[in-house]
């Protein structure tokens, strides 16, 4: 591994999915951007043998990167490779949640678009054997928001997006890119976010911070239910 890596973890587990019993391997790594003096934080989740596509997950604000274990492990035991970034830093300005949300927050995604481009160039030099070209993003919230720009700026990159309630930055029209939306019941997305061809899902009782680790177990159990349809189709 290179030198700039620095492992900070490693867990050797057995779960169950399914019928199936598998083991995954998680490792935690910090990546150093030198052309933005910036570390980036990941999570890695893998089971031999990678055969389906890379999924990236983009946590919400407030959350952390390892909050979405419950998609990560179960779309690491069927094969993807999966990978959270952490965009927010301790050191990072807030969030800011008044005014022109779409504009002052647009610094933001941009930098969580040049995260996912950086740990994509770092991917290609430690596992080689990752197809890179067409990825799938999974955003909650404000990390769905990244996606989406991401998505938008770099089309050609992204497969499918699966969106955890995030509500700010347009979806794209692009009939190439497959749209799945986990709505909240506590939250609406802004005007003209969301086309009306999206396809939606509202799991009941789900609130905006349920779509993530913290939700109860028939929540995650739904989400990761639709994920799997969805992906799998």
């Amino acid at each position: 591994m290179n030198f700039r890596f620095k492992v900070l973890n490693l867990l050797i587990f057995s779960c169950m999915s399914l019928s199936n019993a598998y083991a995954l391997e998680s490792k935690k790594i910090d990546m150093f951007d030198r052309d933005r003096d910036r570390n980036v934080p990941v999570v890695i989740y893998q089971r031999e043998p990678i055969n389906k596509p890379v999924v990236i997950i983009n946590h919400g604000y407030g959350a952390k990167n390892t909050e979405y274990s419950f998609i990560a492990n179960v779309l690491a035991s069927r094969g993807y490779f999966v990978m959270g970034i952490q965009h927010d830093l301790e050191t990072d300005n807030h969030l800011p949640i008044t005014g022109n949300l779409f504009d002052i927050r647009k610094p933001f995604w941009e930098r969580g678009v040049q995260n996912i481009l950086f740990v994509m160039g770092e991917l290609r030099k430690i596992e080689p054997q990752l197809d890179l070209n067409k990825v799938i993003l999974i955003g909650h919230s404000n990390g769905g928001d990244i996606s989406m720009m991401f998505a938008n700026v770099y089309p050609e990159m992204v497969s499918k997006i699966i969106s955890l309630d995030s509500r700010r930055y347009p979806f794209p029209r692009n009939p190439d890119i497959e749209i799945l939306r986990f709505g909240a019941s506590d939250d609406d997305p802004d005007e003209g976010v969301v086309p009306e061809s999206t396809q939606a899902i509202y799991v009941k009782g789900a609130r905006h911070i349920d779509l993530c680790d913290r939700g109860s177990k028939s929540i995650k159990e739904e989400i990761q239910k639709s994920i799997i349809q969805s992906l799998d189709r």
